[in-house]
């Protein structure tokens, strides 16, 4: 995956073989750990820059992330014109797995 703008959000890995990201374009994602092959993709409208993280409830698996960008993130949207107009929301996610 290449993009004009770096990862601010870092990566996550699960014991099941995922690898999960988010981008300050809006997007969130799984790959598989080994091939990087992307597996799903969101877009949920604001940029991430926090960590994904993983917890169970009832054996249920769930991965969360929180959008909203700092300063010195959306001080670099400035660079890329298509994101130049990005909602600088805050909002927890939480998707089951």
């Amino acid at each position: 995956m290449r993009k004009p703008y770096p990862n601010r959000s870092a990566a996550l890995t699960t014991a099941g073989g995922l690898l999960f990201t988010g981008l300050v374009d809006g997007s969130f994602a799984a790959y598989d750990d080994t091939s990087l092959e992307q597996l799903w993709e969101i877009n949920v409208g604001a940029g991430f820059n926090a960590p994904p993280m993983t917890f169970e409830v009832g054996g249920k698996q769930y991965v969360a992330i929180l959008t909203g960008l700092g300063r010195n993130a959306k001080a670099a949207l400035i660079n890329t014109p298509e994101l130049r107009e990005m909602r600088n929301q805050t909002m927890l996610f939480v998707f089951g797995l």
